[in-house]
């Protein structure tokens, strides 16, 4: 009896030891719907959403917050925990996922040094993010991408499109049953855990469940969320070329070349000719006429951009006056242009028409030279812009526009403007409320200020100013407005300012633009 008793004693230990052994997945406490639940619970089993994240399901998922799921997936996945190596990128986040996820390339700003943390998360944002993750786990998609059949994204860049093709191809992305995506439709954190759980899974069933992620699989200089592999590509598919002694760069006619500082640029060239002679570009951004624009920094000082069509330059715009075309320096007036056809009130520019080719030269106030535009005479005569902006032509744009600022500040040797998130949120929404509500005003339709919207954005300053502007087509045309009004170019280079937000919005392809700045 005694040994019996023994044995059912060891026998209970043995059974309490294995059952402290096995983990146990009780079905958690969340407001998820039904439909989620499942995705929830097992995300939260895993580690990679908090406590705290279970009562959020219905809330909308940030930008940071999408971010650090994505980093503790990686610390799970990899069995090791990713730490940032460097400081952060950008001026309105610090947090220590957003780096890592950053430098190893899975996510970018919204602008040069700007992440907008706590902007929602959209289902286009979502699906770049994840095929980003996905490479970087060494799952290579590219053989499995499917077109997509969503209604709404034809019109969306292909490097958008390659990522939803990419995530259709293997069954995560759905659409609704209008037949659309509705890839600017902002995510709660139940619908961007149900998308990333399944990648999750797809992940594991690809790589068994081990993977070593040695370094970054994609370029993380990007300026957007959308584009990564855009850029990756480019320099993957012409890294030879970019060589210049292995590229023969084409002598275009005069009527086609400008001369920005003391390098050329053409139009005509291909990408492999421009990046011979100016190197990799800053940015490569989406345009409001659907093409690719190459984005050339330099400091400011010898800024310019080239739209590319059919892999040649369609267009070149140099703002400010370092520049000299077909005998025309950037520093003279309209009087000096050479072969003027005539000068266009509308525009304040003077044209010149050539055979192949049509120049526009922006004049200021004073009739004083500003920048130039060269454009392929067919592309002159047959461009179109989109009537709605993109998410990523939209950002594109604001971050042009602040470029030019930037330029026009550099020649009357002020200091720069640094970008801020807050600034920028109240220029867009005062854009966005305009072109709803149908007006043109600095007085919003609740009758707020401009001075009112930035406090009520929780942004202090000592002064402060607002510029509007609306044009139809491009940034070009809102530079060429800002430049001939004395009252906006005064404001825009006004020396107490320090920050600035640029916000655009667009209706009937008419932009809408205002440009917040406040001075500390």
């Amino acid at each position: 009896m005694t040994s019996m008793k023994r044995f059912m004693a060891i026998l209970l230990a043995g059974m309490l030891s294995l059952s402290a052994a096995v983990p146990s997945f009780a079905a958690v406490a969340t407001n998820a719907g039904k439909w989620a639940k499942p995705s929830i619970e097992f995300a939260y089993q895993q580690g990679l959403l908090t406590e705290a994240d279970l009562q959020k399901a219905k809330s909308p998922m940030t930008r940071k917050d999408f971010c650090k799921m994505v980093m503790r997936f990686l610390n799970v996945i990899t069995g090791k925990e990713w730490k940032a190596a460097g400081k952060t990128p950008f001026t309105d986040c610090d947090d220590a996922d957003v780096t890592a996820a950053y430098e190893l390339g899975i996510i970018g700003g919204t602008d040069p040094g700007i992440f907008e943390p706590n902007s929602t998360l959209t289902r286009e944002q979502m699906a770049i993010m994840v095929a980003r993750v996905m490479k970087t786990c060494g799952v290579d998609l590219t053989e499995k991408a499917k077109k997509n059949p969503f209604n709404d994204t034809a019109e969306l860049f292909a490097s958008s499109n390659k990522y939803i093709d990419q995530l259709y191809g293997i069954g995560i992305l759905a659409g609704y049953q209008d037949g659309g995506y509705h890839p600017f439709r902002e995510m709660t954190v139940q619908e961007a855990v149900v998308s990333f759980v399944k990648a999750y899974r797809y992940i594991e069933e690809q790589t068994g469940g081990k993977v070593e992620i040695t370094e970054p699989k994609v370029d993380k200089v990007d300026r957007v969320d959308t584009q990564n592999d855009t850029k990756v590509d480019t320099k993957t598919d012409t890294k030879a070329d970019t060589k210049t002694e292995e590229v023969k760069v084409t002598d275009a006619a005069t009527t086609e070349t400008v001369t920005v500082g003391e390098k050329k640029v053409c139009l005509g060239w291909t990408a492999a000719e421009l990046k011979a002679v100016w190197g990799e570009p800053d940015r490569i951004d989406d345009s409001v006429y659907g093409l690719e624009r190459y984005v050339y920094l330099n400091k400011y000082q010898n800024y310019f951009f080239a739209t590319m069509q059919d892999g040649k330059i369609v267009e070149i715009f140099v703002p400010g006056t370092d520049f000299t075309y077909n005998g025309t320096s950037g520093k003279g007036i309209a009087a000096n242009i050479k072969n003027l056809s005539h000068v266009s009130s509308l525009e304040h520019s003077g044209i010149v028409y050539n055979a192949n080719s049509e120049v526009h030269v922006p004049l200021d106030y004073e009739g004083k030279i500003c920048g130039v535009l060269l454009q392929e005479k067919s592309f002159a005569q047959t461009k179109d812009y989109q009537s709605t902006l993109q998410y990523t032509t939209r950002e594109a744009m604001e971050a042009e526009l602040l470029d030019l600022i930037q330029v026009c500040r550099l020649e009357k040797g002020l200091s720069l403007l640094t970008a801020d998130s807050k600034l920028g949120g109240v220029a867009r929404a005062h854009s966005e409320d305009m072109t709803a509500k149908g007006y043109f005003d600095y007085t919003g339709s609740d009758d707020s200020t401009p001075f009112s919207r930035i406090l009520a954005k929780g942004k202090a300053f000592r002064t402060a100013s607002e510029t509007i502007a609306k044009q139809r087509g491009d940034v070009v045309q809102i530079y060429q407005e800002w430049m001939r009004t004395a009252a906006k170019e005064n404001s825009l280079t006004d020396g107490t300012m320090q920050e600035a937000g640029v916000g655009i919005s667009a209706k009937s392809k008419e932009l809408y633009v205002t440009v917040d700045l406040c001075g500390q």
